[in-house]
C-alpha cells in the first residue's frame, strides 16, 4: 500500500505512487509494431483477403415509396412520438400525395386544419 500524505484532511493513497515503475517503450519496440502492421498487410494481400472499403449506397438503397426528404429553414425542435403502424403509414402516404418533402410541414397543415375546425 502506498504511503499516505501527511498534514492534510485526506487520508488517500497517492495516485501517482505506482508510476515509478513506468518506462516508455523504446524506439525499437515502436518500429517492431510498424513492421508487424506491414506483415499483416502483406499476408492479407497474399491470401486475397483485402480490407473492406466503405460502400456508398446507391439510389436503389432508398426504400420504395419513400423519397429522401430535406429540412426547410428556420428554427426547429425534435418531436419524437410513437404511433400505431397504420397511423405511420397514413402520415407518409398523405405526405407523398401532397408532394410534401418536409414532414413537419404536413404536421403544421394538420394542426392548422384542427385549429380552423375548432374555431367554428
Amino acid at each position: 500500500m502506498a504511503e499516505h500524505e501527511s498534514g492534510g484532511d485526506t487520508d488517500r493513497d497517492d495516485p501517482f505512487a505506482n508510476l515509478a515503475t513506468f518506462k516508455p517503450k523504446a524506439p525499437s519496440e515502436v518500429s517492431q509494431a510498424r513492421v508487424l502492421d506491414e506483415d499483416i498487410q502483406k499476408i492479407s494481400k497474399d491470401n486475397n483477403f483485402p480490407s473492406r472499403q466503405p460502400q456508398t449506397p446507391g439510389p436503389e438503397a432508398v426504400k420504395p415509396g419513400k423519397r429522401r426528404r430535406f429540412n426547410s429553414s428556420g428554427p426547429k425542435a425534435q418531436l419524437n412520438i410513437k404511433v400505431p403502424l397504420e397511423c405511420h403509414a397514413r402520415f407518409y402516404r398523405m405526405a407523398e400525395e401532397r408532394n410534401i418533402r418536409v414532414l413537419g410541414d404536413l404536421l403544421e397543415q394538420a394542426l392548422d386544419a384542427l385549429e380552423q375546425q375548432d374555431s367554428r
